[in-house]
Formats: C-alpha cells, structure tokens, sequence
C-alpha cells in the first residue's frame, strides 16, 4: 500500500509540473510536522527505489525520505487546508486533538500553529475550536 501512496505522489508532482499554472514552491510537509521547500524553477522529481524521491531544481538537489513525508502541496503549507492539523483533508475534533498532542508533546508541527502566531499553544486549540463552531475563521 505504501507503495502505491509513493507513487500516487511523484505522478500528483508529475502532473502539476506540467501545467501551465504551477505555483513556485514545492513543499513537503513530513510525518513531525516540519516541512522542506522547492523552489520550481527548473524541478524535476524521480525516484530510487520508491522510498526515496530525488528533488532536483535550479538551486539544489535532495533526497526525500518517502516514508517520512505526511502530503505535499504546491505553495506554501499555509496555503493548504487551514486547520487540518492531521492532515486528512478534513478540519474536525480530530485536527484539535492533534494541536493538543503537538503541545503535549513538544513536537513541530507547522499545521497546528493554526492562528499564524508562530507558536502551537492553547490560542490555537480555540481558534479551532471556534472555527468548528461558526464555521468561519476569525
């Protein structure tokens, strides 16, 4: 299955390249939290053995660790779902309890800063949680 998870996202950054309308960053956001940054110009992704993806662009060249990568998106990770801490394409009571487990633990996580405030704290566990409850960010 993981297999196939890899390979779904080296064809989603295939595909994107092509398009005309590609943002000019490429983001990785791994399993932790923490995130690594592309630029576009001149990018090309390809793989080792399907645990590995080699990420080549104008400025430098990386090896990503295919089993520690959570998603990827074009731009910026603020500019993916905000609130969907967890990563699961929904913002729900799974996402606040995963900023409460970022907190807990200590861990980085640049999705549970939710309030933009760079810190992952109890602000953003409220925000959250208003936000499930309005349906609208404040």
């Amino acid at each position: 299955m993981k297999t196939i998870k890899y390979i779904l996202l080296l064809l989603a950054a295939s595909v994107a390249m092509t398009t005309s309308a590609i943002e000019d960053t490429l983001t990785f956001v791994r399993t932790d939290g923490s995130t690594v940054a592309f630029s576009t110009s001149g990018l090309t992704i390809t793989y080792d053995d399907f645990a590995h993806a080699i990420v080549n662009n104008d400025e430098t060249s990386a090896t990503i660790n295919l089993a520690n990568v959570d998603y990827m998106c074009f731009g910026d990770v603020e500019d993916s779902l905000k609130g969907d801490v967890n990563g699961d394409g929904e913002v729900n009571i799974a996402d606040i309890n995963a900023v409460i487990d970022t907190i807990l633990t200590g861990d980085t996580n640049a999705r549970a800063d939710v309030n933009g405030d760079s810190e992952v704290n109890i602000a953003d566990v409220n925000s959250l949680i208003d936000y499930l409850l309005s349906g609208t960010w404040n």
